[in-house]
């Protein structure tokens, strides 16, 4: 199977000059290596072009305007070459042999993809549900290859069919929080798999692309995106739960009345979400 490796980066040209070497060092699988700027003010870009001569299986996809993580990765994604497709933040440095040990997992036609193992972090993802809210968690024991719940958006390599026709990371998140862990409940629906992978690790200085923004922006996304991944996979059985944490949650804090607001308007804005027929 041929593979393709996407960096994702938005004026993180510190981040960059610290981690890219290693990705083109320690993915010789890699047909080619992809920079998807998201519209960077920063020297960014600058610093890619001066290593395509010595590398020329680095390659640039830019915006004029930012258009956010989901919609700047499935962009890069459509333009691979791969079957299947590293997904790396800018703030990823990746270990040897990080893809090759993913491989074998690609043997069943059933898995979708394979997340990494990063360091500090290694755990597979959980997701459950508590208080008619949809809720999230590491899961352990992570000593050896373990089914997770959803792939980190920046730290994993798909299957970049079904990624496409899953319609990639829904742009209802835009422009970030949720877009994987929402991708992540419609591959399982959808009858595919995802495994976390203990051997193959990289490094992750969590959220530094995020440091930029302001602190309440952060927040705010972050509890719409929580509130519309609840709202749009919420079991039957949950709905008076749901209800009731919500009433809390507007009594603890008035504010969440335009999460509330906000969350609905996105739902109304954007389709219902994709989930292939279950051929299982």
């Amino acid at each position: 199977m041929k593979i393709s490796v996407i960096v994702t980066n938005f004026n993180g040209h510190n981040l960059l000059k610290k981690n890219l070497p290693t990705v083109i060092e320690n993915s010789p699988e890699a047909l080619e290596i992809i920079i998807a700027d998201d519209a960077s003010t920063d020297n960014s870009l600058d610093y890619v072009k001066s290593l395509q001569a010595e590398f020329p299986k680095l390659k640039i996809i830019s915006h004029k305007k930012n258009i956010g993580f989901g919609a700047n990765t499935n962009l890069a994604v459509k333009k691979t070459k791969g079957d299947l497709v590293v997904l790396l933040n800018s703030d990823i440095k990746p270990g040897p042999n990080y893809i090759k040990n993913t491989l074998k997992h690609f043997k069943d036609s059933k898995v979708f993809g394979v997340g990494f193992a990063e360091k500090g972090h290694e755990n597979w993802g959980d997701i459950y549900w508590q208080n008619g809210y949809l809720q999230h968690r590491p899961g352990y024991p992570a000593n050896k290859y373990h089914p997770t719940d959803w792939l980190s958006g920046g730290s994993c390599i798909i299957r970049k069919n079904i990624f496409i026709k899953l319609g990639g990371f829904d742009p209802i998140y835009a422009p970030f929080y949720f877009e994987d862990l929402d991708l992540g409940i419609r591959v399982a629906r959808s009858g595919f798999k995802m495994i976390w992978e203990p051997s193959a690790i990289v490094e992750h200085r969590h959220e530094q692309t995020m440091s930029k923004q302001p602190k309440h922006l952060l927040n705010y996304v972050k509890e719409r995106n929580h509130l519309i991944v609840t709202k749009r996979f919420l079991p039957s059985e949950m709905k008076y739960f749901h209800k009731l944490t919500q009433i809390g949650r507007i009594l603890s804090g008035p504010n969440y009345i335009k999460i509330i607001r906000a969350a609905k308007n996105q739902i109304k804005k954007y389709p219902r979400p994709i989930i292939l027929k279950n051929t299982k």
